[in-house]
């Protein structure tokens, strides 16, 4: 085989592999958008709902579905109490059977209907002080539909016992059902209550408006 001929062997294998290279590499990011796209748009996930729009089922078939998040990870220091919210959800229950409606409806003074939207908070407090405080925790939230809900009267999550001692921590999630549009909420007024120890208040009460 001369030179000539060799080098055009070559340079012809050279051309086929890159080819195949960029074939491999649109493949590879088409594969990647899927994902990102399944991910995203995919009926039910396993786990916390982190992403607008995706889903998952209960233990009743109910349907979650995540309307709109916000991360906040903000601090306010109400000395000796520190709140940190690390994150506010807008969800959706839906598929709800008449039982388990009734079951959600059970101690609550709003009237809930099928599909349920409920605001979730989580957030951590810290008791910073020398004195046990009995602390209500979210009394009120505000929205910027001008619906009040009494946090208190309408609790579809469990969020424990209001005592925080003297040098402890703990997270707490809340979740509070609402009859706005979850389209229209843009904002959220939670009035964190006030707290008692030894029979007098500590830390007075509390407006933290998260924009959504």
């Amino acid at each position: 085989m001369n030179q000539k001929r060799l080098l055009s062997l070559i340079f012809i294998c050279l051309i086929f592999l890159g080819a195949c290279s960029n074939k491999n590499t649109a493949t590879t990011e088409e594969s990647n958008k899927n994902k990102n796209r399944e991910t995203k748009q995919g009926e039910y996930v396993n786990g916390p709902l982190t992403i607008v729009g995706q889903k998952n089922k209960g233990e009743d078939n109910e349907i979650y579905e995540l309307k709109n998040i916000k991360v906040v990870d903000e601090t306010t220091d109400l000395d000796p109490l520190s709140i940190t919210i690390k994150d506010v959800k807008i969800l959706s229950i839906s598929n709800i059977s008449d039982d388990l409606l009734e079951s959600y409806q059970q101690g609550l003074k709003l009237k809930l209907k099928n599909p349920v939207n409920y605001i979730q908070i989580s957030f951590s407090a810290e008791n910073k002080g020398k004195i046990d405080l009995l602390w209500p925790q979210i009394s009120h939230i505000i929205l910027n539909t001008k619906e009040q809900v009494n946090a208190k009267e309408n609790q579809l999550l469990e969020s424990g016992e209001w005592e925080l001692y003297s040098g402890a921590k703990k997270d707490i999630t809340q979740g509070i059902p609402f009859e706005s549009d979850p389209k229209e909420i843009k904002e959220i007024t939670f009035v964190f209550d006030s707290s008692v120890g030894n029979g007098t208040t500590i830390t007075p009460e509390k407006k933290v408006t998260v924009k959504l």
